[in-house]
């Protein structure tokens, strides 16, 4: 006699449904979008193949880019082609030769068209072709409480320690060059930070604007309030909202720097290197 002998056939059907539907919650809740942002450059576009092993790929570059480099990718990506000079005469003016709204814009149209649960943002001068680290980090937040509130990290954003600051040298100052969450979330926090580009909120520095523009766009579900990057809080909030990754444990990752001519680099430098050690500073 079979343990299912008892059960009717409705119930082992609806069993059977909700089983299946859970399987395919759990696989989406897995899925990973990737979006390159910025100039089209052929240290980003060499890495799409290791990309799409990972999940889809999402190219947002500007009209005036050489398109023709992504022929040979077309079939097996998604392509958002933005008008440059428009999107400056958006602006606030911030004294940058190229305006920050720029990195802000490109990354919120690409985050538009994400269909993954988590989406990875990369600039389009560098290149991350092992990510199996940082989507690990991503999968933990998802699955684990906060010790103290009780709360799922799901809310809380990677990002490179890539000129991740410490508190005492700048405040709310996170690194702009890898940036990783849930894809909803990104979406709130790159929305927020395009529009304070066009308002007088805007930040001379583009680390900052992104820092204050993922705490702001927060609800606290404990507090029942939106979080509020309040200075005499900036090492509480940081922790309470951002994670690092180590370039060094991503394999074969390459970034790059106007300060260092764009040139390719693969080292690290004096940066907070675990979002713990941000009250550090030597």
């Amino acid at each position: 006699m079979s343990q299912n002998h008892y059960v009717s056939s409705t119930d082992l059907w609806w069993l059977n449904f909700n089983k299946s539907i859970l399987k395919k919650f759990e696989t989406l809740e897995n899925t990973v979008s990737i979006v390159i942002q910025g100039p089209l450059n052929d240290r980003s576009l060499k890495t799409i193949p290791s990309y799409l092993k990972y999940g889809e790929v999402i190219v947002s570059c500007w009209g005036n880019d050489n398109l023709s480099k992504l022929d040979s990718y077309k079939k097996d990506i998604k392509i958002v082609i933005n008008n440059c000079e428009y999107i400056k005469s958006k602006s606030v003016r911030t004294n940058q030769k190229n305006p920050i709204i720029l990195q802000n814009y490109t990354t919120l149209n690409g985050l538009k068209k994400a269909s993954g649960h988590f989406t990875i943002k990369t600039r389009s001068d560098e290149s991350y072709p092992v990510l199996d680290p940082l989507i690990d980090m991503l999968r933990k937040n998802r699955d684990t409480k906060d010790a103290k509130t009780g709360v799922y990290n799901w809310h809380k954003i990677i990002t490179s320690n890539i000129y991740f600051r410490h508190d005492k040298e700048c405040k709310f100052h996170p690194s702009d060059h890898l940036i990783a969450g849930q894809t909803k979330r990104m979406k709130e926090i790159f929305k927020e930070s395009y529009r304070r580009c066009t308002t007088n909120e805007v930040s001379l520095n583009p680390e900052v604007l992104i820092g204050k523009s993922v705490i702001e766009s927060y609800f606290d579900p404990i507090l029942k309030k939106w979080d509020k990057a309040e200075s005499r809080r900036s090492v509480e909030l940081m922790q309470k909202h951002f994670e690092i990754i180590r370039v060094s444990n991503l394999p074969k990752s390459i970034w790059t720097s106007s300060y260092r001519k764009y040139d390719p680099l693969k080292g690290e430098e004096d940066w907070c290197h675990h979002i713990n050690d941000i009250k550090k500073y030597t």
